[in-house]
């Protein structure tokens, strides 16, 4: 039987939170381009065969939640990505515990079904927040996959093992599935999703996968509705752009549109290689074979 992996998306609406980020008073409109995004992606999956898990933003769920619905009705999991897209160590303990019950109760109301599982806007659960652990514990969340050992994460927490574990929190315990990272001319490489598979080689970006499989039976893949669309995104600037949006928007359109039309491929040719599976559709295997790999936050933010 094919290796698996753990699906995700991260469902949130990239022209809404660039608009936000360039000061336009209209950045929570809806826009075409996330419906024909997350229609894209739940045909591809329907073709493949495979559920994913979708890290839902609220922000995004308040605006869309039709799509919201859709994504359940086809039998994915929702689960949280926060509400507002706030960087955890921007916010207070409290801000944070807020931002994350506000998001679980509105995919709640929307989709029917209470989250287990969280993913922190760009994996920003560093070694500033141990106590957003305890939050997510607190709120009902049983599995997190808030890390990513990348170098872009700043003050990222030491010693992240590649494979699943328990974490052992003062009010409670839950599970972290990290997402991917695989060797690659002697480093670790973050392949999990990302630059990585739009720049590496189809063959290359498989092989490293398949090391990853043969050490973590449960890797993970993170993407976003737009790696999907066929379309450039493009962000609108107000009337009275200043240097810094226009310089803002290009850089954000650049990087993004760079080689997003090979994601859709790969992640085709991965699924002839792979088994993809949703998060939930894990849960218990992990439960059961992760249970006794307990892990604590020192106070430098190393797991010991």
């Amino acid at each position: 039987m094919s290796a698996p992996l753990l699906l995700s998306f991260d469902f949130e609406d990239w022209h809404q939170l660039v608009h936000r980020t360039l000061g336009r008073s209209d950045w929570d409109r809806r826009c075409a381009a996330l419906e024909r995004q997350t229609q894209t992606v739940l045909d591809l999956l329907d073709e493949l065969g495979v559920q994913a898990t979708f890290f839902m933003l609220g922000i995004t769920v308040r605006r869309y939640p039709d799509l919201a619905q859709e994504i359940a009705r086809r039998g994915h999991e929702p689960a949280t990505h926060g509400f507002a897209h706030e960087r955890v160590f921007r916010q207070t303990r409290e801000e944070f515990r807020r931002d994350v019950e506000q998001s679980i109760e509105l995919i709640e109301q929307t989709c029917g079904r209470r989250p287990l599982a969280y993913r922190a806007p760009a994996f920003s659960i560093n070694r500033e927040t141990p106590w957003a652990y305890e939050a997510l514990a607190e709120a009902g969340i049983r599995y997190d996959s808030s890390q990513y050992d990348s170098p872009r994460i700043p003050h990222r927490i030491g010693a992240i093992p590649q494979t699943p574990y328990r974490l052992e929190v003062p009010w409670g315990e839950l599970y972290e599935l990290p997402v991917c990272v695989a060797p690659l001319g002697g480093r670790m490489l973050p392949v999990g999703g990302g630059s990585y598979w739009r720049l590496l080689p189809t063959r290359t970006l498989l092989a490293v996968l398949h090391r990853a499989a043969a050490v973590n039976p449960y890797p993970v893949l993170y993407f976003h509705p737009y790696e999907a669309d066929p379309q450039p995104l493009r962000a609108d600037l107000p009337p009275d752009a200043s240097l810094r949006q226009r310089l803002t928007r290009a850089s954000r359109s650049l990087w993004r549109n760079t080689r997003r039309t090979a994601v859709v491929p790969r992640l085709r040719a991965v699924a002839h290689d792979f088994r993809l599976l949703s998060y939930e559709q894990a849960y218990a295997d992990i439960d059961e074979h992760y249970g006794s790999c307990t892990r604590a936050l020192s106070r430098e933010g190393v797991l010991v």
